[in-house]
């Protein structure tokens, strides 16, 4: 039976979650109105045709992370096809928007259920995939950091964010070797980051009850080359999804200045929404990734505050019809009716 204690804890972390959400909402969202305000909106070129390609592109930008989530079930003797393991991933998207997104976990394995997985199986290896994959994007934003911030932009970067100055004020040589220095740091790291998975791999066996939770026994091995290949393979993900953004900006007028540009798109989108992920009481990362997303975009000279809010409103809806459409076809084609049709 719980205790007064506890019955006072369960609501005091709740209002604690929802308050952070909704201040940072309301922060967010008051910017977003006053430089929306400010925008002269018949100077932004609106090109629908390019739109199209930043939610075709963002589709694309998911399939590494479901092909790192087809191969850590197929090293668990999971012999399943492709098709059917990236259906349940892109769909499982749809969860996200639920507070905790743990929604998204089981969406995917109550998908796979019909191909005999186990759903316990299924969702803790869709929880390691998204661990790497979230990890990968929050690395690939830090090592681009240093890059992407050109001295032309230090002035109006520097005001909004003053922590970012000591970067601004070296010269590109070392700002290259700074990011060099952090992936060579993440690499070294790849052991311990190992031993972590797999530590977690047997707590969450021996909460589901799935069988073998020896450590030598467990149903998948974290070995360092396996960390590297899968963080390899899902920041080719964090790339696509950069281009997208970069489709998205070159429809409203932005066409890119230099070759430090894709970096930038990169930068920003896998920094948001790895960081929005991290937010678990936030629907999608709402707020927090349009935030980080609005900072970062900034560091480019043609990108003005007024520019961000509506590239990072538009970004948000057309990846949301985006998950909602492609989910809708891939819902209606399961693996079945593609293999009759053929």
């Amino acid at each position: 039976m719980p205790t007064p204690s506890s019955r006072q804890k369960l609501p005091l972390k709740s209002i604690v979650k929802w308050t952070l959400f909704l201040v940072v909402l309301i922060y967010v969202v008051r910017y977003g109105y006053r430089q929306w305000s400010a925008a002269d909106l018949s100077e932004v070129q609106w090109s629908p045709g390019w739109w199209l390609a930043t939610g075709l592109l963002y589709f694309c930008s998911w399939i590494p992370a479901g092909c790192l989530w087809w191969l850590l079930l197929k090293q668990a003797g999971v012999p399943l096809k492709f098709y059917p393991t990236f259906r349940a991933h892109f769909c499982g998207h749809l969860g996200k928007y639920v507070p905790g997104k743990a929604l998204s976990l089981v969406i995917r394995a109550a998908m796979l259920r019909e191909y005999n997985v186990s759903a316990s199986l299924a969702g803790m290896l869709a929880t390691v995939e998204t661990l790497i994959t979230m990890a990968a994007g929050l690395l690939v934003a830090i090592t681009l950091l240093p890059v992407v911030i050109g001295s032309e932009s230090s002035a109006s970067l520097t005001q909004m964010m003053p922590a970012l100055k000591i970067l601004t004020d070296l010269n590109t040589g070392t700002q290259y070797a700074i990011s060099g220095l952090i992936l060579l740091l993440a690499i070294l790291a790849t052991p311990i980051i190992s031993w972590g998975l797999q530590w977690i791999t047997i707590r969450l066996v021996s909460k589901t009850g799935l069988p073998n939770q020896n450590r030598e026994d467990s149903p998948i091995r974290f070995t360092p080359k396996m960390i590297l290949l899968g963080s390899a393979i899902v920041a080719i993900g964090w790339g696509i999804n950069g281009f997208s953004l970069g489709c998205l900006l070159m429809g409203c007028g932005v066409s890119p200045s230099s070759l430090a540009d894709p970096l930038l798109w990169t930068t920003a989108v896998a920094g948001a929404t790895s960081l929005g992920f991290l937010v678990l009481f936030a629907p999608g990362g709402l707020g927090v990734r349009e935030g980080i997303l609005i900072a970062i975009l900034q560091i480019s000279p043609q990108i003005d505050p007024s520019l961000a809010v509506i590239v990072a409103i538009l970004f948000r809806m057309i990846s949301f019809l985006s998950e909602v459409i492609f989910s809708g076809l891939l819902y209606a084609l399961p693996e079945k009716s593609i293999v009759r049709n053929q």
